[in-house]
């Protein structure tokens, strides 16, 4: 497992650096068809009007995500270049983070699920941007957005709201039920999003140590009677309050440690997040760190 860290000065320097990374350990890069792969995933990596665009496939020609996830300006903040990138890169995960304007992030991240006996080939794709235009983050603790799909939610697999085939920013392919990449019972109906997490959120940190405990992301497919199905569930990343740690910083839990990181740019002051701002509060996660 590989973690590497250093400075990009345009989105395709990034995209150079991040296959450069992924090759070292054990992914194959096409550069006729901008494919990459491992296995039976299968990731189509784009420059488009900035931004570094992700999508996921059932195989080297086809088998599409209902549409991309991307990587690139969120509002009307404008990335200044250069950035600082950070890749995770595990066995079937894939973190890709880059830092800007000194306290802004945003990221993208794909891999295999672990889940077993999906019927789809588990790949899962996700990014801080959907494919649409949009203006600001929409990030509350147990839901977003709450007002308009067309609205970011740049939290990893956070999105309870749906609205079409090009307002996710995250999708497996699980094809439970027959539905391929759905993770809703249908294009338009809501997903259980950060759902399931809500409820520890809201209690973090603690009154009693001011530490943040490390919860588990995991994805589950809406289905028929109410009913819901594992479909994800992350080895090398967890959801947390930030509040009492520095973006980027490393903190050691037994013998592993965890790099912590706001989903755009943390605010103390509203740590809730909010509708259309240019941040996400204290809402933030923490990958595995194997750095030095």
């Amino acid at each position: 497992m590989a973690y590497s860290s250093g400075s990009a000065n345009d989105m395709g320097a990034v995209r150079t650096a991040l296959i450069s990374a992924c090759a070292s350990e054990g992914w194959s890069w096409n550069e006729s068809t901008e494919m990459l792969s491992k296995g039976s995933v299968f990731l189509k990596l784009q420059i488009v009007s900035g931004f570094l665009t992700l999508l996921g496939r059932t195989s080297a020609t086809g088998g599409d995500a209902p549409s991309v996830v991307r990587m690139g300006p969120m509002g009307s903040t404008a990335i200044t270049w250069p950035v600082q990138y950070h890749f995770f890169i595990f066995e079937m995960e894939v973190y890709c983070v880059i830092r800007f304007n000194v306290d802004f992030f945003l990221w993208c991240a794909f891999g295999k699920s672990t889940v077993e006996g999906l019927p789809g080939t588990g790949m899962w794709v996700a990014a801080s941007v959907h494919a649409m235009n949009n203006t600001y983050p929409d990030m509350l603790p147990n839901a977003g957005p709450t007002q308009s799909y067309v609205y970011g939610c740049c939290g990893i697999f956070w999105r309870t709201v749906g609205g079409g085939i090009s307002d996710s920013e995250s999708w497996v392919h699980s094809d439970i039920d027959g539905q391929g990449w759905l993770s809703g019972l249908s294009e338009t109906s809501s997903n259980i999003g950060v759902r399931s997490s809500a409820p520890l959120l809201s209690i973090l940190p603690s009154s009693w140590n001011s530490e943040a405990v490390l919860l588990p992301i995991r994805v589950f497919k809406s289905r028929l009677e109410g009913k819901v199905s594992l479909t994800v569930d992350l080895l090398n990343a967890r959801y947390t309050r930030i509040d009492n740690y520095a973006p980027g910083e490393v903190i050691q839990i037994g013998d592993e440690r965890w790099m912590v990181l706001p989903f755009l740019r943390k605010n103390s002051a509203a740590r809730d997040g909010g509708i259309a701002v240019n941040h996400t509060g204290t809402l933030g996660w923490a990958i595995r760190y194997e750095g030095p």
